[in-house]
């Protein structure tokens, strides 16, 4: 999979595109992240014909303050969303947007200033539908930041690779864009409104099949790298990935069932070496050996990416992820069996939250 990321960015950052752009920001609760996404805005400010904002609901001034910081602009439109989710805040957002292109983010990202240029360039090739673009979290002084930055690294990754095999499985609505009218053509979101995740591969699953593997591009450059904000603590890491992870059943092809199957049992294997250390000098040595190759392997493979996107490594945080990271995974697993997790303040994704239970659980 590393040999088909590149070592270095091929986008020419003079290249521009006339397509018109919608830039599409579902929000909730995000009051305390407004200040650094309008100073983010300001860096791509022209690039975009117009900016939508959906208020999906917020408990928090999120809508207040959006008002006082575009009041009166003319390329920016804040609305509150008619119906509950991210699905439906992005649907309204479409349907009021005026551009061809519609490029799709968070309120706690950040990007280069290229950002735009680069995500849109490609659609200057008639038959592409959709382009998805590389998503990692903030660097950070605690391991916990680390652990992320090098998760999100290994789904870049595997994202890549299925596209550039012909066999897309997942993309990011933090850093997606599409052409409206392919939105339109597959109906949005429609059947798949159940399940408050997804949006991204939903719809890049759609379009892939309305208009095959050939029309959805994955751009792997730091001009089209967005930066998100890591989770905060374990807990929370913990309900986001049981939020990704539960939609998988959703899927109708075997192929995506089997790549969501196949990773947990590969953790298995992981967990199961460390049996190795009870058979004595001989099994020490074979497990010295095995997570020896284990680790080098993500290091040139994770390290080709960081690089790339000129994103640092630390190799005491890779050595700890690496032995951690099958435990944590097999614990995600065991609870999206169970099937519940707190987003944004609501259960599942779909209901607030009871009193009685914490959004720190």
């Amino acid at each position: 999979m590393r040999s088909f990321w590149p070592k270095a960015s091929k986008w020419n950052s003079e290249a521009k595109t006339s397509i018109s752009v919608s830039l599409l920001i579902s929000v909730r609760n995000e009051e305390e992240n407004l200040a650094q996404l309008h100073a983010a805005i300001i860096d791509i400010y022209d690039s975009v014909l117009e900016i939508i904002f959906v208020d999906d609901h917020s408990e928090d001034e999120t809508f207040t303050q959006l008002v006082g910081y575009f009041q009166n602009d003319p390329k920016v439109q804040i609305f509150s969303n008619p119906g509950t989710g991210k699905k439906s805040a992005i649907d309204y957002a479409v349907s009021r947007s005026k551009g061809e292109l519609m490029l799709t983010t968070d309120a706690d990202c950040r990007w280069d200033a290229q950002w735009v240029g680069a995500m849109t360039k490609q659609f200057q090739t008639k038959d592409l539908e959709l382009v998805a673009g590389p998503v990692l979290s903030y660097p950070g002084n605690k391991f916990l930041d680390g652990f992320q930055m090098l998760e999100w690294t290994s789904i870049l990754l595997v994202s890549n690779f299925s596209f550039k095999i012909g066999k897309p499985l997942t993309c990011s609505a933090a850093n997606m864009a599409f052409r409206k009218s392919a939105f339109l053509e597959v109906h949005g979101f429609r059947g798949n409104e159940e399940n408050p995740s997804g949006d991204d591969e939903f719809l890049l699953k759609k379009i892939v099949a309305e208009f095959g593997a050939g029309s959805v591009y994955y751009h792997c450059s730091k001009e089209s790298l967005v930066l998100t904000k890591p989770e905060k603590n374990w807990s929370a890491l913990i309900h986001q990935k049981v939020r990704w992870a539960g939609k998988w059943r959703s899927h109708s092809s075997g192929f995506h069932v089997i790549s969501s199957i196949l990773p947990i049992a590969f953790q298995l294997i992981w967990a199961s070496s460390f049996l190795l250390l009870i058979l004595g000098n001989e099994g020490f040595l074979a497990f010295c050996v095995l997570w020896a190759f284990k680790i080098l392997g993500e290091g040139l493979s994770f390290g080709r990416i960081l690089r790339s996107l000129e994103k640092p490594i630390s190799f005491p945080d890779l050595i700890t992820t690496s032995l951690i990271h099958s435990f944590y995974m097999l614990w995600v697993a065991m609870k999206v069996t169970k099937g519940e997790y707190i987003w944004k303040g609501r259960l599942n994704g779909k209901e607030e939250l009871p009193v009685e239970i914490s959004t720190h659980d």
